[in-house]
């Protein structure tokens, strides 16, 4: 029960805290944010590589339901690897507008992650 519960809070965390993006309109209100619908791909690729290894922490987070003892440790290393890698994506793409495109790239390659279905 309480791996469980451990599992759907990392799971919300992780959501909550990559799905953040923001809508800021500019100082000028005449302009208007064009949300780009071409993604760039160095940025999808390293999206995909960061919930890849959060899909990874949360399979390995399963088998401790089913007695793994090291399983706890392993997702600690990979989450540790997923949080070093989103550090250096956000300080990456810092601007608004990328940042729109990195929550958009995140939230589409969840998509692919079966251990959240």
């Amino acid at each position: 029960m309480k791996n469980q519960i451990l599992l759907i809070t990392l799971s919300l965390l992780v959501l909550f805290i990559f799905s953040n993006c923001s809508n800021e309109s500019s100082i000028n209100s005449e302009k208007t944010v064009i949300k780009s619908s071409i993604i760039n791909i160095n940025l999808k690729s390293e999206v995909e590589k960061l919930v890849d290894l959060h899909c990874k922490a949360i399979n390995v987070l399963r088998k401790v339901d089913k007695g793994d003892r090291t399983a706890l440790n392993r997702s600690n290393a990979i989450r540790k690897e997923a949080d070093k890698l989103a550090r250096d994506l956000r300080n990456k793409y810092s601007s608004p507008d990328e940042q729109e495109e990195y929550s958009i790239a995140y939230q589409n390659a969840l998509v692919n992650c079966p251990y959240l279905k």
